[in-house]
């Protein structure tokens, strides 16, 4: 199946042929302001999105597009079009961008969007400090693995603490290896508490009133890990860490009665 977001980026392909990576990604974030298909966090050489290049590989496997080093090849057949305000949207910025060399987009983005350079290797506008410490939570349910990300910058976090008893999951940027390595690309760490989280078994089929029930008897649980608590407590001193786990309510989820634990101890814990 072609998303939404392929189908804008088979589109602009189209208007090209051929296109340079770096123009290509400057196209597709300019264009994700006015229609939000992609999250961007900033990267290397600017706004950056992980989730696309995944999808750019899923494309290539289906044989719509080509990837060399520094270019992307678009093969000319048939393609399931976006809606047409997408494709208007594409329309203009591929005439109004046809002539700009990889440079000139570089310096056309970069001062309307000056914290997407903040680990830029061509050129900061902004600095970055992770100066902040203190703890919160975090749930990725609903949100791409560059919408993540990009709120862990927000907020300055320095360490991701996975709280899941499995840290897998089926859902793209997520699992912990995948999640690790995108973690570490924007200068983030991870860690692992597999201790403090729950049997997948346990969680399996709850209906919305078993919900509370499983959360009270993981409270009930929760001081056999007193070292877990002590050591995120410690690590809360001396940076800004983020405690992690899928549920986007925290109310939901197992995070919340370890945030809650944490805020007995008189620590201030906030969702994000």
């Amino acid at each position: 199946m072609i998303t939404r977001n392929e189908r804008a980026v088979l589109q602009l392909l189209s208007q090209f042929g051929t296109i340079s990576r770096m123009k290509f990604v400057k196209l597709m974030f300019l264009i994700s302001q006015e229609h939000r298909l992609y999250d961007f966090v900033p990267y290397r050489y600017g706004p950056f999105s992980f989730q696309m290049y995944h999808d750019l590989l899923h494309l290539e496997r289906e044989g719509y597009l080509h990837q060399m080093e520094e270019q992307i090849i678009f093969h000319t057949k048939k393609f399931p079009k976006p809606e047409e305000l997408v494709r208007d949207t594409i329309g203009r910025y591929s005439n109004l961008f046809a002539l700009q060399t990889d440079t000139e987009m570089v310096d056309y983005v970069y001062p309307l969007f000056p914290e997407y350079t903040m680990f830029s290797e061509i050129r900061r506008l902004k600095e970055y400090q992770r100066d902040e410490t203190g703890i919160v939570t975090i749930g990725y349910e609903g949100k791409s693995i560059d919408r993540f990300l990009s709120q862990l910058l927000v907020h300055k976090v320095h360490t991701v603490i996975d709280v899941r008893k499995n840290p897998s999951s089926r859902k793209y940027g997520f699992s912990r290896a995948q999640l690790q390595d995108y973690l570490g690309r924007v200068g983030i760490e991870y860690l692992s508490m597999a201790e403090l989280g729950i049997e997948s078994e346990a969680r399996k089929n709850l209906s919305e009133m078993e919900i509370p029930i499983l959360l009270q008897r993981y409270a009930s649980e929760l001081p056999h890990h007193h070292a877990a608590i002590d050591t995120i407590q410690e690590l809360g001193k001396t940076r800004k860490v983020a405690l992690l786990c899928f549920e986007a309510n925290p109310a939901h989820c197992h995070r919340g009665v370890i945030a809650e634990a944490l805020q007995r101890e008189g620590k201030n814990v906030v969702d994000l």
